[in-house]
């Protein structure tokens, strides 16, 4: 059996983010650290996820077409863990300030 590792191909989706431990680019929004990623260039795509880096391989490939936001909503990823209570109005008016 064969214990090398095979290199990950160019060109078949498989290119990832690659992995910031600071992150990528942060806004402030009601006084909170937010986190995002920005890349590409072209049509705008907004991925809403909590961990904007569970989105490593859509990013890379979608970049190549098109301007990729991806959001890390407030308490997850590299976003501040406010200590507030948490639903869907919250995250309903930081992506709607995000994307405006």
């Amino acid at each position: 059996m064969d214990s090398t590792v095979a290199s990950e191909p160019k060109g078949q989706g498989l290119e990832k983010l690659p992995f910031k431990p600071e992150g990528y680019n942060y806004w402030m929004w009601q006084g909170r650290k937010i986190h995002y990623v920005v890349e590409g260039e072209g049509l705008p795509i907004v991925l809403i996820h909590g961990f904007a880096f569970h989105w490593r391989y859509n990013i890379s490939e979608l970049a190549e077409k098109y301007k990729v936001y991806a959001l890390d909503l407030l308490g997850f990823g590299w976003s501040e863990k406010a200590l507030i209570e948490y639903d869907a109005l919250v995250w309903r008016d930081e992506t709607r300030l995000w994307v405006s």
